[in-house]
């Protein structure tokens, strides 16, 4: 009954995230787009082979021969479902693309719901945050080819994509849940790549994070500075901005949500994060769940306008250093 429950919840957290947008947040018009671009090979729970994770690259033709920043957009679905695809990854890559950034929709190791357990889902986080790390550390080694300046990396997720950039920003080699090391460990963080890839950090200039949350805050240590900002429905009962069990089901785990990170990078004494909590609103609120999952342009905007005036601050930021 457990895996029924949490494969119909994850379904229908697929159905929300794979919705159509609005035209005219999605409209490509005008811009250079790759697509299909293979950025690592990684072996997913349940195969003995890797499989390729790819990625597609939205940026605006310019004649200046300038670096631009690059913001990495990592979509939802609980771990077990997605798609670089999905129709809000590809408006936020529009718009950053319009308003002079590159933007990148990746892949990252999918859960197939047939090997769904607890700790298999506690895995297939933790490779998710894995291949979070290799993306950035691709695009740092290929930083020539694509234009990008790779100090001004961003990264951006939806839900289970903001819990991989969480736990890629935060968690340390000792910090790693048990079932990451049994029944045979998985390698280290940052240790994914071929060798030009482990030549590069995966550190960014900062993350906008969309309803996400934690495993632990303790795992925020004085040492991890990375600029945040957190954006989160007050009524999310996916994962809550508090703290509490991911979905409200007591067999998942626990998990703890913005604000209780915000109250984490206070008590350590950072001023260089923010979070925007939007008032009544539930899980993936960006989304009209009742008129048939599309994207709520005035919603999406909303975030659209935060992540903008953060990414901005931050690179003032970096030009004053």
């Amino acid at each position: 009954m457990k895996r029924l429950s949490i494969i119909i919840l994850l379904g229908c957290l697929w159905l929300g995230t794979s919705a159509v947008a609005q035209e005219s947040l999605t409209n490509t018009s005008g811009l250079s787009i790759r697509t299909q671009i293979t950025y690592t090979q990684a072996t997913p729970i349940g195969r003995l082979q890797p499989k390729a994770l790819c990625f597609d690259f939205y940026t605006l033709p310019s004649e200046a021969d300038t670096l631009k920043p690059l913001v990495i957009t990592v979509f939802g679905g609980a771990f077990v479902a997605g798609s670089r695809t999905y129709e809000d990854m590809i408006a936020w890559c529009v718009q950053l693309a319009r308003r002079g950034y590159s933007a990148a929709t990746i892949d990252y190791r999918l859960l197939p719901p047939s090997q769904f357990t607890t700790d298999n889902l506690i895995r297939a986080g933790y490779m998710a945050a894995q291949d979070v790390s290799t993306a950035v550390r691709y695009f740092k080694a290929h930083s020539d080819e694509y234009g990008i300046d790779t100090n001004r990396i961003f990264l951006l997720g939806n839900s289970a994509g903001s819990v991989a950039i969480l736990h890629q920003l935060y968690m340390d080699e000792d910090e790693r849940p048990q079932a990451t090391l049994e029944p045979e460990p998985l390698p280290a963080m940052h240790a994914m790549g071929d060798s030009l890839l482990r030549r590069h950090t995966p550190n960014v200039a900062g993350a906008v994070l969309l309803w996400g949350a934690l495993f632990d805050t303790t795992m925020v240590d004085l040492d991890e500075r990375t600029p945040l900002c957190m954006i989160h429905g007050q009524n999310d009962k996916v994962l809550p901005i508090t703290s509490g069990y991911a979905f409200s089901k007591k067999f998942l785990p626990i998990v703890y949500g913005s604000e209780s990170i915000a109250t984490k990078l206070k008590a350590n004494g950072f001023n260089n994060s923010e979070l925007h909590i939007f008032s009544g609103e539930a899980h993936a609120f960006y989304f009209k769940y009742m008129a048939m999952f599309q994207l709520d342009p005035t919603k999406f905007n909303l975030c659209l306008d935060f992540a903008l005036k953060f990414m901005n601050n931050v690179q003032l930021t970096i030009n004053n250093r």
